[in-house]
């Protein structure tokens, strides 16, 4: 039960606030950049559902196994940023800690973050490693 709280209470937590109003103005998609994958090619509202429904559960119980905590602590928050919903989820999040990705940290969180974390996020994401690294999420050192 406190585990469903928790999911439902984090879904809404991360979900953008709706102004119907707005519908029909709704700006495009951002164009397609070089990274061509589906997730690019992906709504915003199918990506918001992905991340909400797909990814976060996912990495809250993995980071929560990793941790060895009783519940999971992770929000949308966790990776992109205490103002995530005024940049509109953008990534790299400058909340985190930037990468150099020629030197990236050798270290047991980054270790994890590297053959846990990234393969596990591009499956989600139904993308491929040459789209999907460390600075898809962390900025470049």
């Amino acid at each position: 039960m406190k585990r469903a709280i928790l999911f439902a209470a984090c879904a809404i937590a991360c979900g953008p606030k709706r102004d119907t109003t707005r519908a029909a103005t709704r700006p495009a998609a951002p164009a397609i950049e070089e990274r061509d994958d589906v997730w690019m090619r992906t709504s915003f509202e199918d990506r918001h559902t992905i991340m909400t429904f797909k990814v976060l559960p996912n990495m809250a119980r993995t980071w929560q196994a990793w941790k060895k905590t009783e519940w999971p602590e992770m929000t949308c928050r966790t990776c992109h940023g205490k103002d995530a919903e005024a940049v509109n989820y953008k990534m790299p999040s400058p909340s985190l800690p930037p990468i150099d990705p020629a030197h990236p940290p050798r270290n047991p969180a980054a270790d994890f973050m590297r053959t846990r974390v990234v393969p596990d996020m591009i499956g989600m994401l139904e993308t491929t490693p040459e789209h999907f690294s460390c600075n898809a999420c962390h900025p470049t050192r």
